[in-house]
């Protein structure tokens, strides 16, 4: 099987509105871990853009590096195309960020790519579960960026950390030692097949899940019977969410979609109440 891992490298951290300045692509074939093929760009924002002190820290790269050596993203749209059909992807912490932001710099741009009818490993949500209940010598839950996984499978930290380049180098092997010490059944999981761009939604199975929020772990379906007022105001209110996530909600709200039977049939404010259908150790995830 051949996966691509992405990372990018950003003027922010608001997926919607920052910039990525830096896109990295390498293509590996599982069979044995080799590089099939790579992509390394260093994107210029159209229009203006700032890149704040404090991200330019964390990655090095200025303004004036990028008005020199980057090309647009629209330039490359072509070649990514081509480079990512027909693969599945693989990142770390992708899902909740990389992804989303992509499809926002692309979306701005009237480019279009599609999300679905893939599979979106990430790294990070796997080592969260590998490392769950476990703690270091102090007694404190133990770290999950990629400098720590990496470290903690082969005792001593990557070089090159925050170049989308060497992320993403580092993300393949991180990969393939969570592959070899679990098995590819262990990586399956229902919500590697759903990016959700405004980070509202998880997917399993045949349902969708609240991932943040007063009501995160219960289900849309279940929310029509707890607080139908809480999902009027993230399809109407909330300023972030993404026509995507409205599209979801509005076929429970007319009814396209049946109510599950697990769900509470009443609210229970004040109470604690079973999360919907999906387990606390899948709401450790998020």
């Amino acid at each position: 099987m051949q996966l691509v891992c992405f990372d990018t490298e950003t003027t922010g951290l608001d997926v919607q509105k920052e910039h990525i300045i830096q896109l990295s692509l390498v293509k590996i074939e599982t069979s044995d871990w080799s590089v099939i093929d790579q992509r390394d760009w260093y994107i210029l924002p159209e229009g203006e853009f700032t890149i704040p002190a404090e991200a330019e820290a964390v990655h090095h790269i200025s303004k004036p590096f990028l008005l020199e050596n980057g090309v647009s993203l629209r330039s490359v749209y072509n070649d990514f195309i081509a480079f990512t059909k027909g693969c599945d992807f693989l990142s770390y912490n992708g899902n909740g960020y990389d992804a989303p932001i992509l499809h926002y710099n692309l979306k701005r741009l009237g480019l279009e790519f599609s999300f679905e009818g893939r599979t979106w490993y990430d790294a990070l949500l796997l080592e969260r579960i590998h490392t769950a209940g476990m703690v270091d010598e102090n007694g404190e839950k133990v770290r999950n960026n990629l400098t720590a996984a990496y470290t903690r499978y082969y005792g001593h930290p990557f070089e090159g950390a925050h170049n989308s380049l060497d992320d993403v180098m580092a993300t393949i092997e991180v990969f393939k030692a969570q592959i070899t010490a679990h098995g590819w059944k262990w990586a399956q999981r229902d919500e590697f097949g759903f990016i959700c761009f405004d980070r509202w939604l998880t997917k399993k199975g045949s349902y969708y899940y609240l991932t943040q929020g007063a009501h995160k772990g219960e289900s849309i379906e279940s929310m029509m019977r707890i607080d139908k007022s809480y999902l009027d105001w993230i399809i109407n209110k909330c300023q972030w969410t993404d026509d995507q996530t409205r599209e979801i909600i509005d076929k429970v709200l007319r009814g396209d979609v049946q109510c599950t039977k697990e769900t509470p049939k009443t609210p229970s404010r004040g109470k604690k109440r079973p999360k919907g259908t999906i387990s606390e150790a899948d709401l450790s995830l998020f």
